[in-house]
Formats: C-alpha cells, sequence, structure tokens
C-alpha cells in the first residue's frame, strides 16, 4: 500500500472515531485510541511475559500473561499517545478465567502520579471494563500498566487498554474510588426513598459521575454537599461531605473531583448519600452505579425506577 493511501485511511479512521488504531492517532482528531498487546511498538514488557492465543474472550490475536509476584512490580505497559491534557476514561480488555488473577493491579499514569485500580479477572471477560475517569497529561508516553505486584492467585492478564477523552461530557465516572467498595454495595436499597447510602471513610474523594454544573448545597438534612446538574439534564445530589473540592457554579468534567466523604448534616456515621432526579422526580440509581461499576454505558436517567430500591 502506497504512503498516501495510508495517511488517507488513517484520517478517515480517526474522524470516524475508530477504536482499534495501529499508529498513533492525530492530535487533532482522535477522541479514542485502542492499544492492543500486539500493537507494534505500543506494548512492553519483560521476559517474564508470555503470550497466549487461549481464550475466544481475547481482544485481537493474543493476550499477554504472567505469573504474580509480591516482591516486584515487574509491569507490562501499553504506550498511547494522549492528544491534549485533560480527563480521560481508561478501559480495559481481558479474558476472564477462573485461574487469571483475582487483584490484578492496573497502573494510570496520571497528573497527579501513579494511580492503581485492582481488577478481578475472573469475571466480566470479553468486554470492555472500566478502570474510571482520569487526569492525564498531553504526550506520547507509557500511560497504563498492568502489574505483577498482586497477592491475588492465578495468571495477571495484559491484553488490551482503550482510552477515550471525558472532556465536553462524554465521559462517565462512578461517584467514588472504584476500589472504594465492592459491586455489592452498589445495588443496597435506602432506607426511605429511592436513593443510596454507600459506607466509605471520611475524606475518600467523591466524584462527579458525568459532566454538568455544581451548585453548592449546605443544610441539615443533606449537611455539605453537591447538586449537579447534568449534560443529561438530570440532577445528581451528593450528601454529607466532610469538604468541597469545587466552587458554587462551577463546570466539571466527569470524574472530578467534588469533594471529600464525611459525616455532615443528617447522618448517623460516614458515608456518601447519591440521589438522582429527572424533573423534580426521584429515581433509583443503583441500576445506574451497576453498569458505571460493570463499565457498560448506564441506563438514562429518565428510565430509572422510581420506586423498588427502599424499604
Amino acid at each position: 500500500m502506497k504512503t498516501g493511501h495510508v495517511r488517507r485511511w488513517l484520517l478517515l479512521a480517526a474522524s470516524a472515531l475508530v477504536t482499534a488504531v495501529l499508529l498513533p492517532a492525530a492530535p487533532a482528531a482522535a477522541a479514542t485510541v485502542t492499544v492492543d498487546n500486539s500493537t507494534a511498538g505500543r506494548f512492553s514488557g519483560s521476559a517474564n511475559w508470555g503470550v497466549s492465543s487461549w481464550s475466544s474472550q481475547r481482544y485481537g490475536d493474543d493476550y499477554a500473561f504472567a505469573t504474580p509476584d509480591t516482591t516486584a512490580s515487574d509491569p507490562a505497559w501499553y504506550k498511547i499517545e494522549i492528544p491534549a491534557a485533560g480527563s480521560y476514561q481508561v478501559e480495559v480488555w481481558y479474558p476472564a478465567d477462573a485461574g487469571y488473577n483475582n487483584a490484578t493491579p492496573f497502573v494510570i499514569a496520571t497528573t497527579g502520579g501513579n494511580q492503581t485500580v485492582t481488577v478481578n479477572q475472573r469475571t466480566n471477560g470479553g468486554r470492555w471494563v472500566s478502570l474510571g475517569v482520569f487526569s492525564l497529561a498531553a504526550g506520547d508516553y507509557n500511560a497504563v500498566g498492568v502489574s505483577r505486584w498482586t497477592s491475588g492467585t492465578g495468571y495477571v492478564v495484559a491484553d488490551a487498554v482503550r482510552v477515550t477523552s471525558a472532556t465536553g461530557g462524554t465521559g462517565l465516572s462512578l461517584p467514588l474510588p472504584r476500589t472504594a467498595l465492592p459491586r455489592s454495595e452498589y445495588d443496597d436499597p435506602h432506607h426511605d426513598y429511592p436513593a443510596i447510602d454507600l459506607p466509605v471513610p471520611t475524606g475518600t474523594p467523591a466524584y462527579a459521575v458525568r459532566a454538568g454544573t455544581v451548585a453548592r448545597v449546605n443544610d441539615s438534612s443533606c449537611g455539605q454537599g453537591i447538586n449537579l446538574t447534568g449534560t443529561d439534564g438530570a440532577v445528581y445530589t451528593y450528601c454529607h461531605f466532610s469538604a468541597w473540592s469545587v466552587a458554587n457554579g462551577a463546570s466539571v468534567s466527569a470524574g472530578q473531583q467534588l469533594g471529600s466523604t464525611g459525616n455532615t448534616g443528617n447522618s448517623t456515621g460516614p458515608h456518601l448519600h447519591f440521589g438522582i432526579r429527572t424533573s423534580g422526580t426521584l429515581r433509583c440509581p443503583q441500576n445506574f452505579l451497576l453498569a458505571l461499576y460493570d463499565g457498560v454505558a448506564p441506563p438514562a436517567a429518565t428510565s430509572l425506577p422510581t420506586s423498588g430500591c427502599s424499604y
């Protein structure tokens, strides 16, 4: 294939937001970049990392794997060209198996330093799984790694990574760090109306689930909190903060910290109260949060049930 044809093909692919790219995408056009373990020049690991095509849940032709190590990280890295500094959703693809690691550390090189998210690779295989939304610097660098440093058992797997710009309301995020709570906490009923209480220690970061505009709340019921009017028109309520991280009226991106959890207002212990309203109607947030945890597109806020999530 001639060079000119290759360039034209890349431009067309980027403009259509093609998620599998073989070369760095043009910074002006790329919104999503996918790097597989077999993408030339984009994946690196020591000799301790092997390659397998055993699982049919793999992304592409094969995937890398290694035994866990409790003494050293020895990460395999995905080199990704980040077109501009900003918020990005980071997702990973891996085949799942009962013999794979139940506590695989994924390392994200954020602007504030490396952050680690632990993933159970025995479940949710053969699909994109969201690690969350992170602040990434512009440049071409090792942005996401898979570490061997885990006390979990079974092979650590490194298959594919997808990074998507979350600027301009295209991203979504859990309201808390993924490592803060297990999945089972996100389907608990609320005590008396559609909402959810998420038990986390005081000082846990609370994040915007989507882009929008914030209004601070400070009353005897909610305590210090936030009403986030999302780009979808829904209002996402956060209560019982110990501190705010954003100014009243600020515009925020998905994954941006809104405050720190606490025990202010009408609260019997440290937790985050989270609720969703559409046109003044309270909605059950559990299905929305479970979808975010699983890394799949959540249901529209207007489609969430108005009952069945309280006792």
